[in-house]
């Protein structure tokens, strides 16, 4: 069974338990916090139709599907129903999030070139630390690379950290240019709320186009000052757990989550207007 998540929750997929009456041919089951559903019935003979009882609600005389495989079930306004195959583009198992789940699948950290001589020696310095931080805690090799010498056509299921904003970062428009995360000089931008300043900092993770599977990482703030600040969002440290945006203000360091301006999750399609976000402003 795969499941994927209707909200986003302490663990990473929610909670399922199900049965399997062999005899009736019917799944019995119940979860929380679970959108979407797909049982593989290799273990089933492909003969008579199936049943499903799902949180109460019954689903009778379910046809074996066409060419195989699995049956997929979505939640929808409150009831279940059978569905297509979730589009790869979808948040699932195969790509969900949070932000630390961007640095997976041979990830490679991209600096910025094309900004003041101060941000950019912020941008290679950061990715160079996080590299060898992952090194000294992961015993992992990461490719650091500069913003001119990256190509986003290559090896496009590789996740991408990108080290500054729109404006100090060439990999930023290839990557980043359609996300409704915006990060520029003086503002930072999730979905239709901005939030003024140079002196922010911003997490975020969305999906790499052209990857059904791999993620871009935003490490950025909207000046030196909200790039250097993230240098204090300590993501490699276990236990700690960043949601797929986070933007912070310089308050953070004396008054902890007071300075939080917006935390959040992208909805299933990794939108803002499906997902759950928190706003101080």
């Amino acid at each position: 069974v795969h499941i994927f998540a209707d909200k986003p929750p302490d663990a990473a997929f929610g909670a399922f338990v199900a049965r399997f009456d062999p005899g009736r041919r019917r799944f019995r089951s119940t979860t929380d916090n679970v959108a979407r559903l797909a049982f593989r019935l290799g273990h089933i003979a492909p003969a008579a139709p199936l049943s499903f009882e799902l949180d109460g609600q019954k689903l009778e005389q379910v046809p074996w599907p066409a060419m195989g495989g699995d049956v997929f079930l979505e939640r929808k306004d409150g009831a279940w129903r059978l569905a297509a195959r979730p589009e790869p583009s979808f948040k699932g198992p195969h790509r969900y999030g949070p932000f630390k789940h961007a640095f997976k699948n041979r990830v490679v950290l991209v600096y910025g070139t094309k900004g003041t001589p101060e941000e950019n020696a912020w941008s290679f310095a950061k990715a160079r630390y996080d590299a060898e931080t992952f090194w000294y805690r992961g015993n992992a090799s990461l490719d650091v690379v500069a913003d001119t010498d990256f190509d986003p056509s290559a090896e496009s299921d590789r996740n991408v950290i990108v080290y500054g904003s729109a404006d100090t970062n060439a990999a930023w428009a290839p990557l980043l240019g359609s996300s409704p995360a915006q990060v520029r000089r003086g503002e930072v931008r999730i979905g239709a709320r901005a939030f003024a300043g140079n002196d922010l900092a911003c997490l975020f993770l969305r999906p790499r186009p052209g990857s059904d599977r791999a993620s871009v990482g935003a490490v950025s703030g909207s000046g030196l000052a909200g790039m250097r600040l993230s240098d204090r969002l300590p993501y490699f440290v276990s236990g700690v757990g960043f949601p797929d945006v986070i933007v912070i203000g310089p308050e953070t360091l004396t008054s902890g989550p007071e300075g939080v301006r917006a935390a959040g999750f992208f909805g299933l399609d990794w939108s803002v207007e499906e997902g759950e976000f928190a706003w101080t402003s």
